[in-house]
């Protein structure tokens, strides 16, 4: 979920607050900025997810039990291609990590020694901000803000009810926070168990980068490493069959391979030279097969009963079905951006840059801010004889203003340091390694 900017660039000055959100400041524009339009994006999109789910859970599951629009909408919206921005969201970020990672450090010099150095950088960019959101967390926790299981008994999301139900000691807290993006640990932070997967997926990059970035044939290594990691399920099933244990295997690590391959394929010269008009068709395909793959609804959607049902894979699980039709979708997504300059300068849009740069703060607070501060609102709203759809809204009205805040404070005051401290940690490891292999030859 979070990422160097795709320029290389370090973040972007953190003037007063709170209106940095809104108000533009000019820039020179890098080779591939629109991608952090793309995040931004997507970041809304996870936002606009988890507060619709949590009041209007129907939108999620497709139980028209817990509806609160009359007519169906809930029901199906959530089994209908309109769910498409919201529904793909995970594996996007996969991909896009696999994107970014490439274009920031795919000019690193090959082998160990750079390695360690890239590593060491990128758990201390994202365990910073981690940590201190573990904190943040337990500290609310301590306090007794979290308001969720209320608020989910009034809507009927039970999914939203099962967190926070007690504050776990200090020293447990202490321990884990520096171990959080390894653990994923739900019970500080719900939206933590991508950040194991996150840490993974870039070892994974950056180990490639490092080892065959060179090399001329790794396009078809990273084809072979994408098939064995979608291979490795049947495989895990036969060990567990004849008494053998393995690692379960996890398909999202595809999304961080192809989103290195497709930026590999990108700089090639062929894909610059292509003529206009094969460029134009191309992407125009390649945005139909993102809709299309991409709108594939999840497990709980009823999909057996949607219009995707004819896309069912034979053999395999429905979520891994999904986890497929998903990742297909942003890659496909991604490569008609890049083919495309009127996709591109969409995303390109200043506001949404901003945004995309502050992903992963307000990755890490919404959440904890839609389980305090607005569900308490919600009730307090209900409780004042408003209507249920009225307290909604204007719960999301103060919320807007709420996380422009708390995002732009927690992008100045912990994700800007970790960026600092970070490229500081990546060169006293590289400086280091460097100077105890001169020492030795």
């Amino acid at each position: 979920m979070a990422g160097r900017s795709p320029s290389g660039n370090s973040p972007d000055h953190c003037p007063s607050l709170p209106f940095v959100l809104l108000v533009q400041t000019p820039a020179a524009a890098p080779r591939l900025n629109f991608l952090d339009g793309l995040r931004g994006l997507a970041a809304l999109g996870v936002v606009a997810h988890h507060f619709t789910a949590a009041f209007y859970p129907t939108s999620m599951t497709g139980n028209p039990a817990t509806a609160h629009l009359p007519g169906g909408w809930e029901a199906n919206f959530a089994a209908s291609p309109l769910h498409v921005l919201l529904n793909f969201r995970v594996c996007f970020f996969f991909v896009l990590s696999g994107l970014v990672l490439a274009e920031s450090a795919g000019r690193m010099r090959r082998g160990l020694r750079p390695l360690l150095a890239q590593l060491a950088r990128r758990y201390v960019r994202l365990g910073g901000p981690l940590a201190v959101g573990v904190v943040l967390a337990w500290g609310l926790l301590q306090a007794g803000a979290f308001r969720n299981q209320p608020a989910a008994a009034a809507s009927g999301a039970a999914w939203f009810g099962q967190f926070w139900h007690a504050a776990p000691l200090l020293g447990q807290v202490l321990l884990d926070a520096p171990g959080a993006m390894l653990r994923g640990v739900s019970h500080y932070n719900p939206v933590l168990w991508t950040m194991p997967v996150e840490w993974l997926g870039s070892v994974l990059v950056l180990g490639l980068l490092a080892l065959v970035g060179g090399w001329r044939g790794r396009l078809w290594l990273y084809a072979a490493l994408a098939l064995g990691i979608i291979l490795a399920r049947p495989i895990y099933h036969v060990a567990l069959a004849l008494g053998l244990t393995l690692a379960r295997p996890n398909f999202y690590y595809v999304a961080f391979v192809l989103g290195l391959g497709l930026h590999d394929v990108y700089r090639r010269a062929w894909v610059a030279a292509l003529p206009a008009t094969p460029r134009r068709l191309l992407a125009l395909a390649l945005l139909v097969l993102a809709v299309v793959a991409a709108g594939h609804p999840q497990i709980y959607h009823r999909a057996d009963s949607a219009a995707y049902a004819w896309m069912r894979l034979p053999g395999v699980s429905p979520d891994r079905t999904v986890q497929f039709y998903h990742t297909i979708g942003a890659v496909a997504l991604l490569a008609a951006v890049l083919l495309s300059g009127r996709l591109r300068r969409l995303a390109d849009v200043g506001l949404l840059r901003r945004v995309g740069k502050r992903a992963f703060a307000l990755y890490l607070t919404h959440f904890l801010w839609l389980g305090s501060g607005a569900s308490g609102l919600f009730l307090a709203l209900r409780a004042g004889e408003f209507s249920y759809h009225a307290s909604f809204g204007l719960m999301a009205l103060t919320s807007v203003p709420v996380l422009i805040i708390s995002t732009e404070a927690f992008y100045c005051w912990v994700d800007v340091p970790s960026h600092r401290l970070a490229r500081r940690v990546s060169g006293w490891v590289l400086s280091t390694k460097l100077a105890a292999a001169a020492s030795r030859s």
